[in-house]
């Protein structure tokens, strides 16, 4: 007689043949590769040659290319699969020397999955949102712009700790009375090109945008309403009682750790995957975040943080986001 407790015996004995089969399925590993152009058109000749590149070092070592898909007359991507599981970074290792040897373009590695359609994506401020850093017009108005310049060159490039590159900058600025100079200084910001299209695309498609920025609050929330930005953070230059500069900055400095955890935070926050985050940015600064992200962009970057960033986007407009997150509204 065939009883109830044989009937689940049965489904028991079916499950645990069904995990152990699976348990030895192949796991697989799949990429893609994103290959942009600097010019607003990547011809036939150009895109031939990369993809034989990346071909010649993936044949050798196993992976399969499945595909190839143009996504814009600049940019195209490349689908790749292994049967064996092996990290983004590896992937990223294995294919650096071709990367590095592309001077026209760039190759942006990922891996192909659901989260590749990034939805919170946060943006450092000074030479990225904006061309101009912020407080080399400020310290214009001080007579010190050299000496700040000089002082910005060596902590975006990561050779100077960012907190005590501030402090320096900023007591070059004491005695400078800022609350006359806002409007005059925002007057002057110029939107990077391609910047409002590239946030108004990434709104429709459902994105959250944030500006975490080493520069000073007023000019973020500045940037926040002109491009319609869901949060903004900065930092805070301290006055006087006379509205004069003192030299300090007051409240908790947005360096780097900060910048990381602010993106972790806003992830929880937005209730969005750190998996599906990423930083964009050009200094130094930004690249606690970018480890810490789903994904980080260095933007026209230092060589320094190009070299250290889990990838870089030398374009000339920033709309070419699109094409590193797969998505297709241009």
């Amino acid at each position: 007689m065939y009883t109830p407790l044989m009937k689940k015996k049965k489904i028991v004995s079916s499950m645990l043949q069904l995990l152990e089969t699976s348990s030895h399925q192949p796991e697989m590993s799949s990429f893609v590769i994103t290959c942009i152009s600097h010019e607003d058109v990547l011809n036939l000749e150009k895109r031939a040659e990369i993809s034989k590149k990346i071909n010649a070092v993936l044949s050798s070592d196993g992976y399969e290319v499945e595909s190839e898909q143009q996504s814009s007359e600049n940019a195209f991507d490349i689908y790749v699969e292994n049967s064996n599981t092996i990290s983004l970074k590896e992937f990223h290792l294995l294919l650096k020397e071709v990367i590095d040897s592309v001077k026209d373009a760039d190759l942006i590695v990922q891996l192909n999955n659901k989260y590749r359609q990034k939805k919170l994506i946060v943006f450092d401020m000074d030479s990225t949102l904006i061309y101009q850093e912020v407080i080399e017009l400020i310290a214009a108005y001080a007579n010190v712009e050299d000496k700040v310049r000089e002082i910005t060159e060596r902590a975006m490039n990561n050779e100077l700790d960012f907190k005590q590159s501030l402090q320096e900058r900023v007591k070059l600025l004491k005695g400078l009375k800022i609350d006359d100079l806002y409007d005059q200084i925002k007057s002057k910001l110029e939107i990077t090109k391609g910047v409002p299209e590239l946030c108004q695309a990434l709104h429709n498609n459902g994105c959250k945008l944030a500006v975490l920025s080493g520069g000073f609050i007023p000019f973020a929330k500045f940037i926040k309403e002109q491009l319609n930005l869901d949060y903004a953070e900065a930092n805070i230059l301290e006055t006087d009682s006379d509205g004069l500069l003192t030299g300090f900055t007051k409240g908790t400095v947005v360096d780097g750790q900060y910048k990381a955890e602010t993106l972790l935070r806003l992830c929880k926050e937005f209730d969005i995957p750190v998996e599906a985050s990423c930083m964009v940015g050009d200094g130094g600064n930004d690249l606690p975040a970018m480890n810490v992200a789903g994904f980080g962009v260095a933007w026209n970057a230092k060589p320094r943080v190009q070299e250290l960033a889990p990838s870089k986007l030398n374009t000339k407009s920033m709309i070419n986001l699109l094409h590193v997150f797969g998505y297709l509204e241009i």
